[in-house]
C-alpha cells in the first residue's frame, strides 16, 4: 500500500517536494520540453487492428465496445495483459495496451516523455550573454598548484573540507568584510575552486568561469553545451599535452569535460552515460591520472509525471584518463540490470531496480587502493542493494570490494501523497514508499591515533555513521542528531579537523521536531561535544518555508573555526571548540554591490559550501530561486545567485 504519512510530516513534506521540485521539473516535461515529448501510440488504429472485428460485431458472449467502454482503463489493460484478451494482445507493449484502453473508455493518457531539455528548467544558456563582470585588465599570472588553494570539493581527496593553512587566524574572524561580489545567471552552482590567484566556478547557465581570486574580474568564461553545477579540480598535465593545466567538470549533456585551465579552451569531452533524466551534480575527483565522475539523476521529480516511463536509471561511477578522456571503467551501484517487473495503473511498464544516484564527490583511499561513494534512494519496489549505501570500489578496475547499505527499501519518487491539490497518486509511485533518506555527502576518510581510520558518513535521516574501512564498512558508532527529512538531515557535506566532526543539519521539512543548526561530534566515539541550534524564528527578505534555519549547505572548517551558511541567508562562523557564533553576515536581506556596477540580492544558502584560501573566504548565496518571488517554482532566473568574497577588513 502507498504510505499515509502522519499529518504533521505530510504537511511539511508535500508542499515543498511537489511545489519546489515537481512543479519546476515535472512541469517542464509537460509544458516546456515539448521537443522531447513523443506522441502516444494510436489507440484507435490498434483497436481496429486487434479488437474491432469481434467487439464491433459482438455476438454470443462477446461484449460490445459500448459495454467495454463502461469499465475503467485498468480493467481493459488487465484483460489485455493477464485476462481473456491476452492472446489477442500478444506482442503489444504496455503503452500500446494503455492506448487501446484509453480509446475504448474515452480517457486521455498523458504523452510519453522523452529526455529533458536542461534549458527549459534552468533558463537560457550563457552563450551570447554579456560578460557578467569586468574582464581583467592585467595579464594572468601562471597557475601555481603549490600556492595556497582549495582545489576541488575539498583541499584533499579525503573530503574532510578542512583548510589547514587558511592564511588567516581564528582571532581575525571578527574583521572579515565583503571584498567583492559576483552576480551571474544560473539557479545553482559549483563552489569556488581556488588555485593561488585563480578562482574557478560553474553555473547552471552552462557558464564556467575563471576569475581573479583577489578582485573577481573575469579572466575567461567558457560556455558549456548544457547546465553544470559540479565543482572543478585543476591538475598539471604531462609534458607533450595540449595544455599545461587542465580543469574538469561534468555537465548535463551527460559528459565529463576537460578545459585548458589558463584559456578555457576545451581539451576533450566524453559522454559517460545515456540515461534519460540524467543530472551531473557531484564534483569529479582526480587521483593518479584518473578522473572519477559520479552520476546522478532527477527522476525522483520527473517520474511524478505520468508520461514518464519509470524507471531505468542506475547510478554509477565512471573513471576516465585525465589526458585523453578515454573511459577506463564504469561501475553501477547495483549489478542487476533494470527489467520490466509490472505495469502501473495506466498500463505502462515499470522497470527496476532503479535509483542509487551518486550525488557527491568520490573519496580516495590510496592505502587500500579504493574509492568510496555514498548513494541515494531507490525509485521502484524492486530491491536495490546499492541504494542508501556506502560502496568501496577498486581504483584500478572498478570492482566493488564491499558495500554497506544503511537503509533498505527506501523507494521514493514525488507525488505519492494524497490531497494538497492532487486528485490521485502519481501512476509511478512505489507501493512501499520510503522516506528519501539518501546519502548526499561525500564520505570523509579520517585517520585516528594508532594508525586506524574511519569513514564518516552523514544521511538525510539525521544519522551520522563512523564505518571501519578495514572491516568492509562495519559500523563503529552512529548518532542521530535530528529526525531528518527528504531535504535532510545531513545534506551536502560535513567537515572534520581530525578530532571533531562538524555536522550541518537541515531538517527543513521536519516540522516542530526538527533540529536545524551546526553540531560537533567527537570523532573517536560519536559523543556530542556541542550544539549550535539555528534561530527558531529567523527574519528573511523572503517568506514561506524557505525562511528557515536549515544548514543544508556543505560546511567547512579551519583551525579554530567552522563556517556554515543557512537557509535564512546568514553566513556564520562558529568557534570550533564551543560552537559559539563569533561572526555572521546577512547575505540576503539587503542588496549587495556586485562587480559590473549593479546591485543584487543573495538569499537561501544551500548546495556547494564555503572555501577558504589565501586569507579569504568564498561562499555562494542564493539557491534554486527559493529566495525569489517564485519561491523556487521558477528556476530560470538569476535572482539571489551571488558569489561573495570576504577578507580581513575587506582588503
Amino acid at each position: 500500500m502507498i504510505q499515509r504519512l502522519p499529518p504533521r510530516v505530510r504537511a511539511a513534506i508535500v508542499p515543498a517536494t511537489l511545489t519546489a521540485l515537481a512543479l519546476t521539473l515535472g512541469a517542464s516535461l509537460t509544458a516546456q520540453a515539448s521537443d522531447a515529448i513523443a506522441p502516444p501510440p494510436d489507440g484507435e488504429a490498434l483497436y481496429k487492428e486487434r479488437c474491432a472485428v469481434c467487439h464491433d460485431n459482438a455476438v454470443d458472449r462477446t461484449p460490445a465496445r459500448e459495454v467495454l467502454s463502461k469499465n475503467p482503463p485498468s480493467f481493459i489493460i488487465s484483460s489485455l495483459t493477464n485476462g481473456a484478451m491476452a492472446p489477442m494482445a500478444e506482442g503489444l507493449s504496455g503503452a500500446e495496451k494503455a492506448a487501446i484502453a484509453a480509446y475504448i473508455t474515452g480517457t486521455k493518457l498523458p504523452p510519453v516523455a522523452g529526455d529533458i531539455d536542461p534549458n527549459s528548467i534552468w533558463g537560457p544558456s550563457a552563450a551570447n550573454m554579456p560578460l557578467d563582470a569586468p574582464k581583467c585588465e592585467t595579464p594572468a599570472p601562471p597557475i601555481n598548484l603549490k600556492a595556497a588553494g582549495w582545489n576541488g570539493w575539498s583541499p584533499t581527496t579525503r573530503n574532510a573540507r578542512y583548510q589547514a593553512k587558511p592564511g588567516l587566524k581564528a582571532s581575525d574572524v571578527s574583521r572579515l568584510k565583503l571584498k567583492w561580489a559576483f552576480n551571474y545567471p544560473g539557479a545553482k552552482n559549483g563552489q569556488a575552486t581556488i588555485v593561488g590567484d585563480w578562482l574557478f566556478t560553474t553555473s547552471m547557465s552552462g557558464a564556467v568561469y575563471a576569475l581573479d581570486a583577489r578582485t573577481g574580474c573575469v579572466r575567461w568564461r567558457h560556455e558549456a553545451e548544457a547546465a553544470t553545477r559540479s565543482s572543478v579540480t585543476v591538475i598539471p598535465l604531462p609534458a607533450g599535452s595540449p595544455a599545461r593545466h587542465a580543469l574538469f567538470f561534468s555537465d548535463w549533456t551527460k559528459a565529463a569535460v576537460a578545459l585548458d585551465a589558463e584559456t578555457g579552451k576545451q581539451l576533450w569531452k566524453t559522454k559517460v552515460d545515456d540515461s534519460a533524466g540524467l543530472q551531473m551534480t557531484g564534483a569529479p575527483t582526480v587521483h593518479d591520472g584518473k578522473l572519477f565522475v559520479p552520476i546522478s539523476s532527477g527522476i525522483e521529480a520527473f517520474a511524478e509525471y505520468d508520461g514518464w516511463e519509470c524507471c531505468k536509471f542506475r547510478g554509477s561511477l565512471v573513471t576516465l584518463d585525465v589526458v585523453t578522456g578515454k573511459v577506463l571503467w564504469k561501475t553501477y551501484t547495483t549489478a542487476v540490470e533494470p527489467k520490466i517487473f509490472t505495469t502501473n495503473r495506466l498500463g505502462r511498464p515499470m522497470w527496476g531496480p532503479s535509483g542509487g544516484s551518486i550525488w557527491s564527490a568520490p573519496t580516495i583511499d590510496p592505502k587500500r587502493g579504493l574509492v568510496y561513494v555514498g548513494t541515494s534512494n531507490s525509485y521502484t519496489d524492486v530491491p536495490y542493494d546499492g541504494s542508501d549505501a556506502v560502496m568501496a570500489m577498486d581504483i584500478a578496475t572498478g570492482e566493488v570490494r564491499w558495500m554497506h547499505q544503511l537503509l533498505a527499501n527506501d523507494n521514493f519518487i514525488n507525488g505519492c501523497w494524497e490531497g494538497y491539490g492532487r486528485k490521485e497518486l502519481a501512476a509511478n509511485c512505489p507501493k512501499n514508499l520510503g522516506p528519501d533518506f539518501s546519502i548526499g555527502n561525500s564520505p570523509i576518510l579520517q585517520d585516528l591515533p594508532g594508525g586506524k581510520q574511519l569513514l564518516l558518513v552523514g544521511q538525510k535521516s539525521g544519522h551520522v555513521y563512523a564505518l571501519d574501512p578495514a572491516a568492509e564498512g562495519k559500523v563503529v558508532w552512529s548518532r542521530r542528531i535530528g529526525p531528518g527529512s527528504a531535504l535532510g538531515g545531513v545534506e551536502f557535506g560535513m567537515a572534520s579537523d581530525g578530532k571533531r566532526l562538524y555536522v550541518g543539519v537541515s531538517d527543513v521539512l521536519a516540522g516542530d521536531e526538527g533540529k536545524p543548526g551546526v553540531y560537533a561530534l567527537r570523532i573517536a566515539d560519536g559523543e556530542l561535544l556541542w550544539s549550535a541550534p539555528s534561530p527558531a524564528n529567523p527574519k528573511c527578505r523572503w517568506t514561506g518555508r524557505w525562511c528557515h534555519g536549515a544548514v543544508s549547505q556543505a560546511v567547512s572548517a579551519m583551525p579554530g573555526l567552522v563556517f556554515a551558511g543557512a537557509y535564512d541567508g546568514v553566513f556564520r562562523a562558529y568557534d570550533a571548540t564551543t560552537g559559539k557564533v563569533v561572526w555572521s553576515y546577512d547575505t540576503g536581506s539587503e542588496p549587495t554591490d556586485v562587480l559590473g556596477g549593479r546591485k543584487a540580492f543573495g538569499g537561501v544558502m544551500d548546495g556547494a559550501g564555503p572555501t577558504i584560501s589565501g586569507g579569504m573566504v568564498y561562499v555562494h548565496s542564493g539557491y534554486a530561486g527559493r529566495s525569489g518571488a517564485s519561491a523556487g517554482r521558477d528556476l530560470t532566473g538569476a535572482d539571489g545567485n551571488v558569489l561573495m568574497a570576504f577578507s580581513i577588513d575587506g582588503k
